[in-house]
């Protein structure tokens, strides 16, 4: 969406629309009760199954600034420690 469609849809909006949403395993590692928009945007990745295989290895970062430009950086992954021990059990037996 564009500047002028954010307006459009609340036009007494003062504060603006950028936020940052943290995402792992389908679920915000940070406080986004204050953005409506993050908290969609949380809504429509749950709802992709493509993004809920990338983000369930890794942290992904979506900023949206000031000048309504998406960023979207990709954190380390995440290895549990289930899938550890079946790769530090499988060297061993091989």
């Amino acid at each position: 969406m564009s500047k002028h469609e954010f307006t459009i849809i609340n036009p007494k909006e003062k504060g603006g629309y950028s936020f940052s949403l943290n995402v792992f395993k389908g679920k915000a590692q940070n406080d986004i009760r204050t953005s409506i928009v993050a908290k969609d945007l949380l809504v429509i990745l749950q709802s992709s199954k493509t993004a809920n295989d990338l983000v369930s290895t890794a942290t992904y970062e979506f900023v949206m600034d000031k000048h309504f430009v998406l960023h979207i950086n990709r954190g380390e992954e995440i290895v549990e420690e289930e899938e550890v021990e079946a790769e530090e059990t499988a060297e061993k037996e091989a």
